[in-house]
Parts: C-alpha cells; structure tokens; sequence
C-alpha cells in the first residue's frame, strides 16, 4: 500500500492518530496531512471530531489530550461518504462528531 500521509514532519497525538488509521483504510482518501499539535486548556479529555467540507476534500479538527487539524484530500463529492464512514465506524464509537461550514474570513 502507499503511504497516505503527506510528508513526516508531523507526528499525531494518539487521538489522531486513531482517526487517521481509520482513514488510510478508505479508497476514497487520497492524500492525509497531519498539521500542528496545540496543546489543550481545557482537562475534559473529551474526543471530538469536527469536519469541514472544503473543495480539496475535509479538514478534520481533532482534539482530545489535544489539538490537530489533519486535511483529508479526496473529491469533493466524496467527502460526505469519508464523514459518514467515520461517525459509523466501530473503533471511533466514543468520539463525537460535528460538521460545520467554512466561514471565509472569519
């Protein structure tokens, strides 16, 4: 299989890195780019997956322990099909999910 990930210099935080093993398993996924880890304030914990819908595919926001954003390059028409396969796939079953619209220049 060839590697998804785009380049390596970024790692993941464990909570992405659960999302992006799902991820390299779908045909759809052309392209995953991991960007950069910001440490979270808050001491919830709680895993959280927001997408936005953009025209190179879905921009993923991850928090956990965490943050990360990690783009998902695929067709736009795709996109919504990769989501749905990540709200209903087993090993992501704890995690809540949201969708929201890019908002330019905001």
């Amino acid at each position: 299989m060839k590697n998804l990930r785009g380049g390596t210099h970024t790692t993941l935080t464990k909570t992405a890195a659960l999302v992006v093993s799902v991820l390299e398993s779908m045909s759809e996924v052309k392209r995953i780019s991991p960007g950069i880890i910001n440490q979270s304030s808050r001491r919830s914990g709680a895993r959280r997956v927001t997408a936005v819908f953009t025209n190179a595919g879905l921009e993923l926001s991850i928090t956990g322990q965490g943050s990360q954003k990690v783009a998902v390059h695929t067709a736009p028409e795709d996109a919504p099909t990769v989501f749905k396969n990540l709200t209903n796939h087993k090993r992501l079953s704890h995690f809540s999910f949201d969708s929201r619209d890019r908002k330019p220049g905001i």
